[in-house]
């Protein structure tokens, strides 16, 4: 008959395993840390960026006036036109009885159409576009600015009331017959301010 261990060989007992437990542990801890020490990592390379360069166009301001020395002129003559409604004056009527807000029919027919078409030309082609009046066979610009002075007195009037007073000339373009396009042009930006249809703004001289 075997003795039975004593208490002190049980305790003892399982002192030793749970050391070997924590030997074996520590060892398997360490060949996973030395696992990944010596691990080769691969990373997919970062694919390049297909960067967009987008060219903003910014108005030049209308709250000064802009006084563009000979050098600059040129280089705003070398720019091909841009051009907005953002200060169009579009309430009332004229005496003559012409509204001055254009139809919905007038701004795709004719607006739209006749400045976008001019968006393809610099303001050096536009200016040196000639036509041939029906009287004196002379060529004239058809596209140039326009001193306000010249143009008819309701005119000035009206051009003052709606803010524009600092500015004492105006730049118009002429399309089919009477058709008039009046606004400002600061630098290479023209600003459409009235849409004319019957020639009133500016009358012919009468001989």
């Amino acid at each position: 008959m075997t003795d039975k261990p004593s208490k002190a060989e049980k305790r003892r007992k399982r002192q030793e395993e749970k050391a070997q437990a924590h030997r074996a542990k520590s060892v398997k801890f360490s060949s996973s840390v030395e696992n990944l020490a010596t691990k080769t990592v691969k990373i997919a390379p970062i694919p390049e960026l297909a960067l967009k360069v987008v060219k903003v166009h910014e108005n030049p301001s209308i709250n000064k006036f802009v006084s563009l020395p000979p050098n600059e002129e040129a280089f705003s003559n070398a720019c091909h036109l841009t051009w907005c409604t953002t200060i169009s004056d579009l309430e009332g009527e004229w005496s003559w009885q012409e509204q001055r807000c254009w139809t919905e029919e007038e701004w795709q027919t004719q607006i739209l159409p006749n400045l976008s078409s001019l968006e393809k030309s610099t303001w050096s082609e536009i200016l040196f576009e000639q036509k041939t009046p029906a009287k004196g066979g002379k060529s004239v610009p058809k596209h140039h600015s326009q001193e306000l002075t010249t143009l008819v007195k309701e005119a000035q009037n009206r051009w003052i009331e709606i803010g524009l007073e600092e500015y004492d000339t105006a730049f118009r373009f002429r399309f089919a017959n009477t058709v008039r396009a009046w606004g400002l042009r600061l630098e290479g930006h023209f600003y459409l301010v009235w849409w004319e249809r019957h020639h009133k703004i500016y009358p012919v001289p009468q001989p």
